[in-house]
């Protein structure tokens, strides 16, 4: 008796838990202050994202490479290099490039809320020392022209 009942637990809990996936990452979402769009795409082995909409368009005027200050953030890959963990529907050991001071920082990826909240950490060295940032799903009736 004991172990049906652990059974029906079990089973309970696989159907009632909506299990996300690697492929779950993909598609459109906000900046944190909801004034540009970035696409996350996945590659063979990898994730990137790549910045789709601004409200308004700007340079990259903080990239460390001079010749490169004029270029337009649109259609950049600010993020790359992640290795996707099943063990825990993440990806890891991957590189965020942040427009507003031209540096790159090390990154991580996580799913919350069913899917509909991207958590990012940037970090120098270890985890411990950075930042979170978190980015909600593009709805499709709030998709912009692009």
């Amino acid at each position: 008796m004991r172990i049906l009942g652990i059974f029906f637990s079990l089973l309970f809990l696989t159907f009632s838990t909506q299990a996300l996936s690697k492929n779950d990452y993909s598609g459109y979402w906000w900046s944190e202050d909801h004034n540009s769009i970035f696409e996350l795409v996945q590659t063979v082995q990898n994730i990137e994202g790549i910045t789709r909409w601004a409200e308004e368009p700007r340079n990259d005027s903080q990239h460390p490479d001079i010749n490169l200050r004029q270029r337009s953030l649109l259609n950049v890959t600010f993020l790359w290099g992640f290795e996707y963990k099943a063990r825990d529907n993440s990806w890891r050991n991957g590189q965020v490039y942040d427009p507003d001071n031209g540096k790159t920082y090390s990154a991580t990826l996580k799913l919350s809320d069913s899917g509909k909240i991207l958590e990012m950490r940037g970090y120098i060295g270890i985890s411990l020392f950075g930042r979170n940032a978190k980015f909600d799903r593009v709805k499709i009736e709030d998709m912009p022209a692009m």
